[in-house]
């Protein structure tokens, strides 16, 4: 298992000081972010011109960093956001991406909403076999899909070949459970496609500030959670994804991506 980073981080630069700034510091993959207002490295711009599409493709390669997912975080129930989401699954066939992840969507401990979602994922299926993009889904705060349950009763009503889990601990550790995810993590992974790694400190849903994300800012048992990922023996990378850092100065970002390899990359090897 080796280290990636997703480009929210450089949320505020444009794809090519990402992709260098990553690949500098040690990092071996990508999730390329495609979320308006916070990193955007995959705009409609781009997904729309088979040329523009084809030199972010170069870029990557160039890089020597692997394309592990797009990162799209969207609300799939909105029509708008779903189509927006197809197009990206389209884009991620071109450039190689093996996975896209987003939410569920939804509402949490809402029987219809819960059954919406499901239907929602199993029609999107057809776009799996047509792309080969996997749909990750991350059990997410407030969405339907949020906690270690009910991303397994998901994984009951969904075609495993096409739908998978983005398993991101933080959101384990501030479900109303109360999860330890190192003790949770290991019932997931027969389902596992991408993983997603930072420290949070409190339990409560809002996501703390960016120091408290830098692994060994929080109170997570980060060592733990990551031996339990280990347990995977196919998980090629475990990806770095911590919000909050799209005003930042470049040199305050690479600070924060330094730090987090400096204290992750130990505990991958």
């Amino acid at each position: 298992m080796e280290l990636g980073c997703s480009t929210l981080l450089y949320g505020g630069f444009p794809i090519e000081v990402a992709l260098d700034h990553i690949a500098r510091t040690g990092y071996r993959a990508i999730e390329l972010a495609a979320i308006p207002g916070m990193g955007d490295h995959l705009s409609q711009e781009v997904y729309q011109s088979p040329t523009l599409l084809k030199e972010l493709g170069r870029k990557i390669a160039d890089s020597g960093l692997a394309l592990e997912s797009i990162g799209a975080s969207t609300n799939l129930l909105n029509p708008d956001a779903r189509q927006r989401f197809i197009r990206l699954m389209e884009a991620g066939s071109i450039l190689g991406a093996p996975a896209i992840t987003t939410g569920s969507g939804g509402v949490s401990d809402d029987e219809e909403s819960f059954k919406t979602v499901v239907n929602l994922l199993n029609e999107l299926s057809r776009v799996v076999r047509e792309t080969g993009v996997k749909i990750s889904i991350k059990p997410h705060v407030n969405c339907a899909v949020y906690s270690t349950r009910t991303a397994l009763r998901l994984m009951e009503h969904v075609d495993a070949n096409y739908i998978g889990l983005n398993v991101d601990a933080s959101h384990l550790w501030r479900t109303p459970e109360q999860e330890n995810p190192e003790e949770t993590i290991p019932s997931l992974l027969p389902y596992l496609c991408t993983a997603r790694i930072r420290d949070t400190k409190g339990r409560e849903k809002p996501i703390g500030p960016v120091e408290e994300q830098i692994p060994g800012g929080g109170a997570m048992n980060l060592p733990a959670i990551i031996a339990a990922f280990k347990k995977k023996s196919d998980l090629k990378y475990l990806t770095l994804e911590i919000v909050g850092t799209k005003d930042y100065p470049l040199e305050k970002v690479d600070e924060v991506v330094q730090r987090c390899y400096q204290a992750l990359a130990p505990l991958v090897e």
